[in-house]
Formats: C-alpha cells, structure tokens, sequence
C-alpha cells in the first residue's frame, strides 16, 4: 500500500497571519487603554485646577490685571450687602440676614448673629417688611468707608413708612469667597445721625 502525503501549506500560513492579526490587535488595545487613562488624568487635573479667567477690555484684548481695589468694586459689595440687610419681609428675613453674614469679617460674625436676633424676634412679632432703595454709596478708600444714603420703605399691618437710612460702614479686604466674591467684609456699622 502506498502512502498519500497530504500537503496543506495554506494551514500554517492562516495560523501566522491570525497570530499576527491578534498582535496588532494587542498592540491597539493597550494603545487605547494607555489614550484613555491620560485623558481622564487630564480631565481630573483640569477640574481639580478651576477654569482660568481672562480678563478682556472693551476692545477684546487681554486686559491687565491689577490688585488694586477700585470705588466701584466696593460700590458693587456694598449693594450687595444692602440687598440682603436690610430688604426682606416675615417669611425672608432669616435667610437675608443669613446671607448678609457672609459680607461681616469672621471675627465679628457672631457679634452680628447676636444683634440680629432682636431684628428678627421684632419682625416676626410685628409682622414687618423693608425694602431699601440706595440715593448714594460714597466710599473713602483712604479711611476705608462708605457712607450711605437710602429710601427705606417700612411696611407694617396697613401702614407704610418712608424714611432715609443714613449708614456709615467701615471695611476691610480679606480673600473672596463664594458668597462674597468681592473679598470686602465690614467690621463695623453705625446707622442713623452717627452715620455723618
């Protein structure tokens, strides 16, 4: 009997180019993994570092930057403050004043809570409202003061009350916070003729 060989070449030549395939195919995978693994690195590293603000002036270029404090960013603080102060009625008048707190310096801010509990132990029995429209905000950058002048409405059962809110309030710089990104905090306030 004679033997038949049987010659398959093709066979090892599939199994080279398979094996070669799968190469090239580990090779991608890892490369993937790899792009992907510095990518979330990235995007964890841009979201623990904040956005970057740039500051642009009116004619859309880059505008420097300077730490100086200007009269109308305490302008702007002061408004603010005013807002949350003295505008509120029976229902706002816990968080207003809450909210105010954020523009005391942080020594003074139980010195604050303190006194305004009379405000709102008075407002809740009287069932009082207030709203304060500021005429003037003078500030004094050298003294580090700001006098102001406002319509204060005063709503109380049936009656309405308009009278001027003469304030004086003396200030200091310390860093922003989210609640007070101007970074301005008062430490004292005298209201009233005192306020000249």
């Amino acid at each position: 009997m004679e033997k038949i060989r049987l010659e398959n070449l093709r066979y090892p030549k599939l199994v080279t180019d398979l094996a070669t395939q799968n190469h090239y195919l580990k090779i991608l995978s890892y490369s993937l993994i790899g792009v992907t693994t510095l990518m979330i690195v990235i995007v964890a590293y841009a979201f623990k570092q904040g956005p970057t603000v740039i500051a642009l002036d009116p004619t859309g270029t880059v505008a420097s930057v300077s730490q100086e404090l200007h009269v109308q960013h305490v302008q702007a603080a002061v408004r603010e403050y005013l807002l949350h102060r003295y505008n509120w009625n029976i229902e706002t008048v816990q968080t207003e004043l809450k909210k105010s707190e954020a523009f005391i310096f942080p020594a003074l801010t139980n010195s604050f809570q303190k006194s305004m509990l009379e405000i709102q132990k008075y407002v809740k029995d009287r069932k009082v409202s207030q709203r304060v429209y500021p005429q003037s905000i003078v500030v004094s950058l050298k003294d580090k003061t700001v006098t102001v002048v406002a319509d204060r409405i005063t709503e109380f059962d049936a009656l309405k009350a308009a009278t001027i809110l003469k304030t004086k309030l003396t200030f200091e710089l310390d860093s922003p916070t989210p609640s007070n990104p101007w970074g301005i905090f008062f430490v004292k306030e005298v209201e009233g003729g005192d306020a000249q």
